[in-house]
């Protein structure tokens, strides 16, 4: 796939006229012209589960020119103080959203659901309709049109969810106009081959050797159980108000999000839009094409091993391929914005989730190199921890900002950036603001647009918490100081307690100076004290997490028993085509199963479990009620 090779837009054409003709042609183009310069577009392209120190501009192993180029051109600024807002996946994702905390919307954690035909998720995540940056450029109310593609990870996409157990939570339900994502963690190569038997045999199975991180039911395709991973868009005509992708992805999973995001744009025809491309690249599973694996094997795309140290190992070739291979789909991307003439005003946007994957207890001090942890690829640098670490190499990574408009030259900033930064600098610059009923609720991030201007930024205060089981780990940044209460990777009594660091000095976090600066760390441990309880309100007063969520709507009316046929102690095999909790009787289970069109029998569980089947396939089991109606 070239998406430079994708037809000019209409304006492109059109300002070729002569402009010593007037004629209607050059008219139109100069009125689209204006319309493209006159508001900015924006795009934030989100890596997964990639190190501070894994791109070439930072020493990284993997070759990755297209961003290292990007990183040193005029009008872009290297973050190397960029942070995600979680320190795992669903949680960062909440944050470039919402410019809050993930807890505040009900993001605390993640869920497993490889594809809507598999499972509904039931993730809550910000059940009172946060404001969003969807929200934001909608609310400008000036044409801009909204895109989200690739892994959201925040819920499901079903329109009627709740009828499956599920909750609606989507791209669309969120303030996107358009999407073409997958519902959770997908492999980054032949993402989709497991969903029919006859795509099997495309599969690239990596160093895993197998289908891995697979969660759900019964496969629709016939293969392993949960690993069918598709991509899913908004389609209004369709049943649940989506439609799935009917053939494979190909062996590039980023080569899709790019072409997915190409299409987007070339329909704009030169309108300000807001985009988010959340690419695969490099979750588990990661896995890179032949053609890239072998291209780092022979130090094409990679550097060499150290003198002396061994070959790397298929997963370290797995996920250096994977790297090169999102740096060609970014560079694909930023060449497109320029052909279409949108790239000198557009802010665009990168960072990744959170650090690399792999904790390193007890301690979070990683053995091998810094570039080569032998705990697993991906790297941090010098920085302590990993992802689900409040260490800074749980969540200070990547990042690069681009606005050729108001970024003049190129410089590096050391300036604290997070993903809840986002959306209050797309507020500013389109002087657009919260709902009234929002307008006092708690909000983490700041605009950023004194930054591209090159104007210092004021001290302000950012956290980041990470549960684990009932545990909360916590962290608290105010310029050079940082505050670590708790952290995935910590087994010892020296790193249990609170622990204060001069980042100034240390950046490795290794060094606690809470005895040495006494009234500092009761200053942190204060505001980290102050803004959790913030985000405690937000939790119970704003999104009121704890609430129950919205119960499935009203049940079917109820068919008598004649109208059903019954099978005593009898389960049922089959595949899963929804589930309905608190059923009161076996009349209603099946009357769910006779509105729903998949449904070809139920299951009723003494409980009040309702499971919907897509085949009567009965098995005995003592106590169970089977049932298929008479449609």
């Amino acid at each position: 796939l070239t998406l430079g090779t994708f037809p000019l837009s209409k304006m492109a054409s059109l300002v070729r006229c002569s402009l010593l003709v007037l004629c209607v042609c050059g008219f139109a183009a100069a009125t689209a012209a204006e319309k493209k310069g006159s508001h900015p577009s924006f795009l934030f392209l989100l890596g997964d589960d990639i190190g501070w120190a894994d791109f070439g501009y930072n020493n990284g192993t993997a070759s990755t020119p297209n961003l290292d180029a990007w990183a040193r051109a005029e009008g872009s600024i290297i973050l190397q103080d960029m942070h995600s807002g979680g320190t795992v996946c669903s949680p960062t994702r909440a944050t470039v959203l919402t410019g809050r905390n993930n807890f505040r919307d009900c993001a605390m954690g993640v869920y497993g659901c490889s594809d809507m035909t598999e499972c509904v998720p039931r993730f809550n995540f910000a059940p009172q309709n946060t404001f969003t940056v969807g929200d934001a450029v909608r609310k400008a109310n000036v044409g801009y049109e909204s895109f989200f593609t690739g892994k959201w990870h925040l819920g499901s996409f079903y329109n009627d969810s709740e009828l499956y157990g599920g909750i609606t939570s989507s791209p669309i339900s969120h303030g996107f106009d358009h999407m073409n994502a997958t519902v959770e963690v997908a492999p980054t190569a032949t993402t989709n081959c497991q969903c029919r038997k006859d795509w099997d045999e495309n599969c690239l199975l990596g160093h895993y050797h197998k289908p891995t991180h697979c969660n759900g039911k019964s496969n629709p395709g016939g293969g392993p159980k949960g690993c069918c991973f598709n991509y899913w868009w908004n389609d209004p005509e369709a049943e649940h108000g989506v439609t799935n992708l009917t053939n494979p992805v190909g062996q590039d999973d980023s080569l899709y999000v790019a072409s997915a995001f190409a299409k987007f744009l070339h329909a704009r025809n030169g309108q300000p839009f807001l985009a988010q491309l959340s690419f695969h690249n490099c979750h588990i599973p990661f896995i890179g094409t032949n053609a890239s694996r072998e291209s780092c094997l022979q130090n094409k795309t990679c550097k060499p091993p150290l003198p002396g140290s061994a070959p790397y190992t298929d997963t370290e070739l797995d996920f250096y391929a994977c790297l090169s291979e999102l740096d060609n789909s970014i560079g694909l991307v930023l060449q497109l914005v320029k052909d279409l003439g949108y790239y000198d005003n557009t802010l665009i946007w990168m960072a990744t989730d959170n650090g690399p994957e792999e904790d390193c207890p007890p301690e979070g001090i990683c053995t091998g190199t810094e570039h080569r942890p032998t705990e697993g690829p991906g790297s941090a640098g010098p920085l302590r921890g990993r992802k689900r670490d409040t260490w800074e190499g749980g969540h200070r990574v990547p990042g690069i900002v681009s606005w050729p408009a108001v970024v003049k030259g190129n410089r590096e900033s050391w300036e604290t950036v997070v993903t809840t930064d986002f959306l209050p600098t797309i507020m500013e610059t389109l002087g657009v603001d919260r709902p009234a009923d929002q307008q006092n609720w708690g909000f983490d991030g700041r605009s950023i647009l004194p930054l591209l201007k090159n104007d210092p930024l004021p001290l302000f205060g950012r956290g980041w918490l990470y549960k684990s089981g009932s545990k909360v780990d916590m962290a608290y940044r105010l310029g050079k100081w940082k505050l670590v209460n708790g952290t995935k990777s910590c087994s010892e009594a020296d790193c249990e307690k609170p622990m204060l660091y001069d980042l100034s000095k240390d950046l490795g976090e290794r060094n606690d100076v809470s005895a040495q600066y006494p009234d500092v760390y009761q200053f942190m441990l204060a505001n980290l004290t102050s803004w959790h309880a913030s985000v405690q309100h937000s939790i119970d007063n704003e999104s009121m997490c704890h609430a129950a969520p919205p119960p499935p709507p009203p049940s079917p009316p109820a068919p008598p028993s004649s109208d059903c046929t019954w099978h005593l102690d009898t389960y049922l095999n089959g595949n899963f085509v929804g589930k309905i909790s608190n059923v009161a009787t076996k009349e209603q289970c099946c009357g769910y199963c006779r509105a729903n069109p998949q449904c070809k029998a139920a299951e009723f569980l003494s409980k009040g479990d309702c499971n919907l089947k897509d085949t009567f396939s009965p098995k005995k089991h003592k106590g169970g009620i089977a049932c298929v109606p008479k449609k």
